[in-house]
């Protein structure tokens, strides 16, 4: 027979009987005196059994005196048995059997429904359910989550901090909130529920932003949190605390009140600092802000996190690292994508990776910025050596930043961020987009296009915030942004004439200001390098020229434009089509042109499908063809 079952049996046997003789309101004195003795003898049976029996733990941690447990015995009795047939609620029911006044009636009857009755002063749901299980169920409230202590050594990135936190924790007689701070999925939750495992304590944590969606009733929820720090004997935690809303004074009141009254130790956890005032002297209060992992640390996540599917052996895990400055929680949802993609009958390899950490960081600018689609690579960039050379010199900037910068220190060197940025200068149509494309795709990254025309305000201060959020947003998502066609923002502001000049100036070093925070890939576009402020240039890591392509070069891009699916006739004259001085972005246009133009005709492209389309291209410029230009080809124009 189940111990439990068997105690618990003999408790409700007892407490029946005890009823059934105050029912006959005879000698009362003698029934406690009976009820007693078996309550001790049982207590003495189950004391050298030396198991667990809820009831009972109920009685040592709620510090229950003897008509406040026979209180609580009578409330489970007739839940358990139905036994309705005395119609008096608990609390009477022991008031009259002890005979006991007014005052210590009152208090009976508030200890029991802060500890063990709902608002009906019949025994809690929860409280019963405990009693019931032997221990064994658990909070029905989805607002609420409890940890029991366990025996696996789960150690953390942080565990000189979750080390230091448990030590205070063990030592401490006063009561500590924790006031832990960090962006989302940084780690706080783990930290906490690694320093109560350390301490070998409970844990119940109580979800603010679901409360405050909930429609259970607030004061519900806490009272169900605080019973169970009771019943655990452990820890409290409040997550996303800054959910709760600014008019919600009286919550936070609620919560830094009463939470104190339940355990010493209780842990805020939020993505802002925590402004409080609390005056209580007898609450200590710690303030914790969490700072993101380091290249190491992440790499380190990102290798224990990835052995639980099979990948690829020579994954770089701190390549992985520096492309994806992700949070502990951003690689835990990657990794379970993969595990998802596994089941779908897809391998994985380092593009499956990729692909899966770029999903999950989907980014949401609203409609402040577009992402763009590149599918080239540096074979499509038609580019000097020099030039290439210096491009792929400032991808290795993010592959091996955390040598560069933490392994070999040199961030002690420099006053601002450790991120990418890249000013592209040059006319319309030399290859500035393509390349941030490029560099983009090389580094596993979503390219972002900042529109320009939403950020800036008239408003003084609306475009600082607008430019915070998208820098907010891409450090969120993990992507680069494009900032094209600076110049109307950029432009020289040294002459101050009005308000409306300060502001310009006030949003340029807001910008750069932000630019130099941002630890992701910034990429600018120019047509006018000489309307850029010249201090602007000494905090761009890279400031890289785009010129027209030479004769070599444009023969190079015409040829690029026609895949192998291409039909081409055998008179395309690619040393003559190259001899006009026209960007790459013309020479792409004529050549999707000369190719709708043969193939309505259902024909191959021909030497005359281009320079037709040509001359439309000049045309689409303002320039007026002559035909001596194109030589033998003028009659081809029309």
């Amino acid at each position: 027979m189940d111990y439990g079952k068997e105690y618990l049996d003999k408790l409700f046997e007892m407490t029946k009987e005890l009823i059934d003789e105050a029912k006959k309101n005879e000698n009362k004195t003698k029934a406690i005196k009976k009820f007693e003795e078996k309550d001790r003898n049982l207590r003495i049976k189950i004391t050298s059994e030396d198991k667990f029996f809820s009831a009972e733990y109920i009685k040592n941690v709620y510090n229950l005196n003897f008509i406040e447990w026979v209180c609580f015995l009578i409330s489970i009795t007739k839940e358990a048995l139905n036994y309705y047939e005395f119609n008096i609620d608990s609390v009477e029911m022991a008031s009259d059997i002890y005979s006991i006044d007014y005052q210590t009636k009152k208090n009976l009857e508030h200890k029991m429904i802060s500890l063990c009755f709902d608002k009906k002063r019949k025994i809690d749901a929860r409280i019963f359910d405990f009693v019931m299980s032997n221990g064994n169920s658990e909070c029905d409230f989805k607002e609420i989550k409890v940890f029991f202590p366990n025996s696996e050594n789960l150690q953390t990135e942080r565990e000189n901090y979750a080390v230091k936190i448990s030590n205070i924790c063990k030592k401490t007689k006063k009561n500590i909130y924790f006031f832990i701070s960090g962006e989302k999925g940084i780690g706080k939750k783990t930290l906490v529920k690694r320093s109560s495992n350390i301490c070998e304590s409970g844990l119940v944590i109580v979800d603010l932003a679901k409360c405050e969606e909930s429609e259970n009733d607030f004061g519900e929820i806490m009272t169900a949190a605080f019973r169970e720090v009771i019943i655990l004997k452990g820890f409290l935690c409040f997550e996303n605390f800054d959910s709760l809303k600014k008019n919600s004074f009286l919550r936070y009141n609620f919560i830094f009140d009463n939470s104190k009254n339940f355990t010493n130790i209780t842990f805020f956890l939020s993505q802002t600092v925590i402004s409080s005032e609390i005056e209580n002297e007898s609450i200590e209060l710690l303030y914790i802000k969490l700072k993101k992992l380091n290249s190491a640390q992440t790499s380190c996540i990102w290798k224990e996190s990835l052995k639980k599917i099979e990948i690829p052996e020579n994954l770089n895990f701190s390549e992985l690292a520096n492309v994806f400055s992700f949070t502990p929680g951003q690689i835990k949802k990657t990794v379970r994508f993969l595990s998802g993609s596994i089941l779908w009958g897809k391998k994985i390899n380092q593009k499956e990776i990729y692909a899966a950490a770029r999903n999950i960081s989907e980014a949401n600018f609203g409609g402040n910025a577009s992402r763009i689609k590149s599918f080239y690579n540096w074979d499509d960039l038609i580019l000097s050596d020099d030039l290439k050379s210096i491009l792929k010199n400032a991808c290795a900037r993010i592959k091996f930043k955390s040598v560069v910068f933490e392994k070999w220190r040199m961030n002690k060197r420099l006053l601002y961020g450790n991120g990418l940025s890249l000013l592209f200068a040059g006319p319309s149509g030399t290859g500035k987009t393509m390349a941030a494309g490029i560099i983009a795709g090389e580094l596993g990254l979503e390219l972002y296009r900042v529109d320009l025309s939403h950020l800036v305000s008239k408003y003084i201060g609306e475009t600082e915030k607008n430019l915070n959020n998208v820098f907010d947003e891409a450090k969120r998502s993990n992507v680069a942004l494009l900032f094209d066609e600076t110049d109307a923002l950029f432009s020289k502001r040294t002459d101050v004439k009005d308000s409306r000049d300060r502001g310009a100036n006030i949003e340029i070093s807001y910008l750069l200001q932000k630019m130099e925070e941002f630890d992701g890939v910034c990429v600018m576009t120019t047509n006018l390098l000489e309307n850029i402020d010249k201090a602007f240039f000494r905090r761009i890591t890279y400031i890289i020229r785009f010129t027209l392509p030479n004769k070599l070069e444009r023969e190079q891009i015409w040829k690029k434009m026609f895949s192998k699916y291409v039909p081409l006739a055998k008179d395309i004259d690619f040393d003559f089509l190259s001899k006009f001085e026209i960007s790459g972005g013309n020479i792409k246009n004529a050549a999707v042109s000369a190719a709708f133009l043969a193939a309505q005709k259902k024909e191959k492209i021909e030497n005359r499908h281009l320079v037709k389309a040509l001359v439309e291209e000049f045309k689409k410029q303002g320039n007026t063809p002559i035909a001596s230009e194109f030589e033998g080809y003028a009659h081809m124009m029309r």
